[in-house]
């Protein structure tokens, strides 16, 4: 019986979503043991996109390092979510990370996501709602 691989780290976390007419990024950085949850809104503006910090939040390190291993990212490493056919609208992503000492992921989808997106979307979601209420 082999073992199952885990995250044990992380450096940085990247996650892009793009429609029709919004895009936002998510990164989270490792800070010591501290982790920086940050939320911007991307524009065009003077020839190049520019980013606009919307919502910040910290977090500890542990609490994103079992988001990552609860939601399976591992196996999203090289997933490609090509859109189905006939959906002429929706969302685009894309996620990258740097994790267990300098290993990178990464995984990108039109209107088609891996297993668990979702719930790692709304994870970042409530860490940031739960620094607003504070």
């Amino acid at each position: 019986m082999f073992k199952k691989e885990k995250i044990y780290s992380f450096e940085l976390i990247s996650l892009s979503l793009s429609g029709m007419r919004i895009m936002e990024e998510y990164e989270i950085i490792r800070c010591g043991n501290k982790a920086q949850l940050s939320r911007y809104t991307v524009m065009y503006s003077g020839g190049e996109d520019r980013r606009r910090l919307e919502q910040r939040a910290e977090t500890d390190c542990d609490e994103i390092i079992a988001l990552l291993n609860d939601c399976a990212v591992l196996k999203w490493d090289g997933f490609y979510g090509k859109n189905p056919p006939g959906v002429l609208d929706g969302t685009m992503f894309s996620f990258r990370a740097e994790i267990n000492d300098g290993r990178k992921i990464r995984a990108s989808g039109s209107n088609n996501f891996p297993k668990h997106y979702r719930d790692f979307t709304n994870a970042l979601y409530d860490i940031l709602r739960r620094n607003e209420e504070k």
